[in-house]
């Protein structure tokens, strides 16, 4: 996997800040972010993935606040008010909070309608006394399926809130400041779109022996988890999030079980310490090569 990032400067800037990007690969898009990030990024999250206990702590652990939309129950959706207040609290103390703008996820690189979220936190935080600036940002893949993508992470101009929004608004115009906001942010995140490279790729022939033995050391941990995963996340978004968070924790582990049965076969300590050292290697060869 590679990330080429436009603007990168624009991520170390301090909060108060709301990025606010597109949304075409579900989870994934918030870890590209938050990896290019300076400081610690708060999220705003899909409602229905805090529905189990051990999700809901899990995912606040890690900054993430829920949203629910309509087709998740309208019972829910008092609740995003709670979340709307802990998104300006996250801005009243200077730190950085990013929402996908679009409230969708349709692993797809397009631009698609926004909703009002963003804005809404925008007017809610402004009339507290906080005025955010805005960092839009436009992610692409070159696939949603396969291993060893090529990513294109676009930041655009940064820009200040109260150019938007006032303290004082009224009833009425707080629909039109919320319009404006959202066409200038689309007209934005329209010219920063890029789409990334075909995913065809060329290797080096010299490389082949390498890639070959690359792929046979990993073959039997990555399809297992990969067919695990594809069946698990059937008729959903989450495929490509959900298989790099099973690999991220299942590959260590892999390697350490791989040392002890290797060591319990008899190999020696130095020669073992080698091979377990060859499989990260192997594989940044394996995904780096393609061109």
């Amino acid at each position: 996997m590679s990330i080429k990032v436009h603007n990168k400067t624009a991520l170390k800037q301090k909060g108060p800040l709301l990025i606010v990007a597109n949304h075409p690969d579900s989870f994934f898009d918030a870890l590209v972010i938050a990896a290019n990030c300076t400081y610690p990024v708060s999220f705003l999250a899909r409602g229905d993935v805090f529905t189990k206990p051990w999700h809901n702590f899990l995912l606040r652990a890690l900054n993430m606040m829920p949203v629910y939309r309509q087709r998740e129950g309208k019972e829910h959706l008092h609740k995003n008010q709670n979340s709307f207040d802990a998104s300006v609290e996250v801005l009243k103390n200077g730190g950085i909070l990013l929402i996908f703008i679009e409230g969708t996820c349709l692993n797809k690189n397009e631009i698609q309608p926004f909703k009002k979220g963003a804005a809404r936190i925008l007017q809610q935080a402004v009339a507290a006394g906080v005025i955010p600036t805005v960092l839009p940002a436009v992610i692409t893949y070159n696939g949603f399926k396969h291993f060893g993508k090529k990513i294109y992470l676009m930041l655009g101009t940064s820009f200040s809130a109260g150019l938007y929004f006032s303290a004082d608004s009224t009833p009425a115009s707080m629909s039109l400041e919320r319009n404006n906001f959202n066409n200038t942010v689309m007209q934005e995140m329209v010219s920063l779109f890029k789409e990334p490279p075909s995913k065809k790729y060329k290797r080096p022939i010299y490389l082949f022996p390498i890639i070959g033995i690359a792929w046979f050391w990993h073959a039997p941990l990555f399809l297992i988890i990969k067919n695990f995963v594809a069946y698990k996340t059937k008729g959903t978004v989450f495929y490509d999030s959900v298989l790099f968070a099973v690999l991220l924790f299942a590959y260590p582990l892999y390697l350490v079980l791989l040392f002890l049965l290797l060591h319990y076969t008899g190999i020696p300590v130095l020669m073992n310490s080698l091979i377990i050292a060859a499989h990260p290697l192997l594989a940044i060869i394996y995904t780096r090569s393609k061109k």
